[in-house]
């Protein structure tokens, strides 16, 4: 082809007509271009959002050995912890140990037990902030509970709770109480499975009053 050939080639292109612009072919290819960007956004925010739940729940969850369903992880009550230790401060014994507390005083109507950090009185008589477990013939009342067979009494007062049941059979006859401080950890819970597990033995004397 030569020069001149090339040139009218060119100018023919040129003075054709060109297609029109279709503006709704344009308009529909840009909608069809934003609901995909959109899909692939949530899609993403989905995939976040399961990989956090699965964190979450593998935080608060202990997996089984045998492959069986996720059971809660093990918590801590604030401030105290019953651990199957038995101790005895006789008269009594006990089937559970509050971990941290140790028998300050003991004697056959009552025993005092304190924390272990300091934070009360060395002072058996002063009673603030420490467990009282008390023993003595006065009939119980408060509030009922019921648990496991046995029957225990609920009294509230002013910085302590009280819990009352009977002394177990074959032990000498009377009822035992417990009294707790507010505000150090203790639950009405913890204080029934520790009543629970109290022994009067044969030297306790009912406390007068």
């Amino acid at each position: 082809m030569s020069t001149d050939d090339l040139k009218r080639a060119l100018l023919t292109v040129a003075d054709g007509e060109r297609p029109a612009a279709d503006p709704a072919a344009d308009l529909a290819r840009a909608r069809s271009a934003a609901r995909a960007r959109s899909r692939r956004r949530l899609r993403l925010a989905l995939s976040g959002a399961t990989t956090a739940a699965v964190l979450a729940v593998g935080a608060g969850t202990v997996l089984q050995g045998d492959g069986g369903p996720a059971r809660p992880a093990t918590t801590r009550a604030v401030g105290v912890e019953l651990v199957a230790e038995p101790f005895e401060a006789a008269p009594y014994t006990f089937d559970l140990a509050p971990a941290g507390w140790s028998v300050q005083a003991q004697q056959p109507t009552a025993v005092t037990i304190a924390p272990d950090d300091g934070s009360v009185s060395e002072e058996p008589d002063d009673f603030r902030g420490k467990l009282v477990i008390l023993f003595d013939a006065n009939p119980p009342d408060g509030r009922v509970l019921d648990r496991d067979g046995r029957r225990f009494w609920i009294t509230d007062d002013a910085g302590h709770t009280t819990v009352a049941t009977r002394s177990r059979p074959g032990d000498p006859e009377g009822v035992v109480r417990i009294q707790y401080p507010s505000g150090t950890g203790w639950d009405l819970n913890a204080m029934v499975e520790f009543l629970a597990g109290v022994h009067v033995g044969p030297g306790a004397r009912h406390g007068v009053g």
